[in-house]
């Protein structure tokens, strides 16, 4: 690959992962500054599935840190957890199916929590899938020549 190349996907990349440290970070200081609560909330309302996430684990009241600025409570948990799943977040789905498992904020449910985690399996799976199928060669009989 074209040095080039690979500076001009790093470029991609970088911001992603950027976005995603900013955005826990954000979560962070959200337990104890309003402003910063605030400012999850707004990504969040505005269909940004980790911003929903990271608040539904600001609430949550398995998570104890030095939240002062939310009342912990399954209601909004799962409200949070609801709209990331809803928006394809993965990890959503997995907190929702352990919630339906263990009865956490909700009444136990086999089936629900079973749903929720093979939604999670499948959200992963097309995650994962993508960059391999890239790195996979075009004529397999090829590949196997140059071993």
């Amino acid at each position: 690959m074209k040095k080039s190349t690979l500076m001009g996907l790093m470029l991609l990349i970088w911001p992603l992962a950027a976005a995603a440290q900013d955005l826990e970070s954000l979560r962070n200081q959200a337990e104890s500054d309003p402003a910063a609560l605030a400012q999850l909330q707004a990504l969040a309302r505005g269909h940004d599935a980790k911003a929903a996430f990271y608040l539904g684990t600001l609430y949550s009241p398995l998570i104890t840190r030095k939240e002062v600025t939310v009342h912990k409570g399954w209601p909004e948990t799962l409200h949070w957890y609801r709209k990331a799943a809803g928006l394809g977040l993965a990890r959503a789905d997995f907190d929702l199916g352990l919630a339906y498992e263990e009865g956490l904020g909700v009444r136990k449910n086999p089936q629900q929590a079973k749903a929720y985690f093979a939604r999670m399996a499948h959200i992963a799976q097309l995650e994962t899938a993508l960059p391999a199928a890239a790195q996979l060669p075009a004529n397999p009989q090829e590949s196997a020549r140059q071993d």
